[in-house]
């Protein structure tokens, strides 16, 4: 953690807010905006970007190539990544399944629409169903529900009451299969670890932590999916050290890996 700023530039990406995108503001010109938010200069988060780069096709290329032929994607199909800053980090298991792909199936032409949103609920997400939609995808595979556990000032306020989480977990899988006909994956969220999320300094600033008993919580409605379901909750629970960040709340490069791995294994059938 010898730079934090480093830390920051994973999850810093404005493009992708809704408001962004809708006004038609790309990468490219939020770049500015980008590097102020993460506290460097324009040149050291594009030196950044281009180690995330590499860091995501080293860690793909470790992943069983085995799986690559029985997934059950089809040349040309996009696979739009819903979800918050897990998926939202530049290191994801969704930025390491485009370099999977990339790697072992290049001539499927198959494309993974990064559409994770640091911060973002299961209810942020049904807000922004124009944008799924106009992604056209042909899959979605969602992993949502860390932030409507999360908590927050004094009080410890949860941001949605499991009820809450239940009706947008159903409102989003009747929309997308309305609005996009996609094949829908969902992803139980990970595990957190409430101590480290406790002592962590920028979440001690901003007021909010995180109980583990809430995020499980989530994990079983999530398990209430009609569609294929990922358990990588319980995945992460009886992972080796080290994959998880001191936060206790965001997977390191490994921790993704294990997800893409979960996920994987799951659709391969294995």
């Amino acid at each position: 953690m010898s730079d934090p700023h480093r830390i920051t530039a994973r999850f810093v990406h404005p493009a992708g807010q809704p408001f962004v995108q809708r006004a038609g503001v790309g990468a490219a010109e939020s770049a500015p905006f980008a590097a102020l938010l993460a506290g460097v200069d324009e040149a050291t988060l594009t030196g950044y970007l281009a180690a995330f780069d590499a860091d995501v096709r080293a860690s793909a290329a470790l992943v069983d190539p085995e799986f690559a032929t029985r997934l059950p994607f089809a040349p040309g199909d996009r696979i739009l990544a819903l979800g918050d800053s897990i998926t939202d980090d530049s290191l994801s298991w969704a930025h390491q399944l485009q370099a999977y792909l990339d790697l072992h199936r290049a001539a499927d032409g198959i494309r993974v629409v990064n559409a994770g949103i640091t911060g973002n609920t299961t209810q942020e997400a049904v807000a922004r169903i124009d944008l799924i939609a106009a992604a056209r995808p042909t899959w979605v595979i969602q992993m949502l529900g860390t932030n409507d556990a999360r908590r927050h000032g004094s009080l410890r306020a949860r941001m949605q009451s499991i009820e809450e989480t239940r009706r947008n977990l159903w409102l989003l899988a009747e929309l997308i299969a309305v609005e996009t006909g996609a094949t829908h994956v969902c992803l139980t969220p990970p595990p957190v670890v409430e101590a480290d999320a406790d002592a962590w300094e920028p979440f001690q600033q901003e007021r909010i932590t995180w109980r583990e008993a809430d995020v499980a919580e989530i994990a079983d409605a999530v398990r209430a999916h009609d569609g294929t379901v990922v358990d990588v909750h319980a995945r992460l629970r009886s992972a080796p050290e080290g994959w998880l960040l001191p936060d206790g709340v965001h997977p390191t490069l490994m921790g993704q890996r294990l997800i893409l791995e979960t996920v994987l294994r799951e659709l391969a059938g294995s």
